[in-house]
């Protein structure tokens, strides 16, 4: 079996342009989620922003539309917590 990998390193799916490409491309959902070999109800998902889906159905819903793996992610980090130091008081 193969290894479940997570999402392309320091990228993530833009579920928006998912859609709005599939849409111009007149691709159904149910079709689209077929050929990606996820069900429809998990494209509708990454296609809301609920769900950023692993590396290899990224990789696939990038081919089956056609696109490079950029135009459909974009760079992403995990957030910094940076706490300030005290400022000294002058005496």
């Amino acid at each position: 079996m193969a290894q479940r990998t997570t999402a392309p390193p320091n990228r993530r799916v833009n579920g928006a342009t998912v859609a709005a490409l599939r849409g111009t491309l007149g691709i159904a959902q149910a079709s689209l989620a077929a050929r990606c070999e996820i069900s429809a109800p998990y494209l509708s998902q990454i296609e809301s922003g609920m769900y950023q889906p692993g590396a290899d159905v990224v990789r696939r819903l990038a081919t089956e539309l056609g696109v490079e793996l950029d135009a459909i992610t974009y760079p992403w980090h995990e957030p910094v917590t940076v706490t300030p130091e005290p400022i000294a008081q002058a005496s």
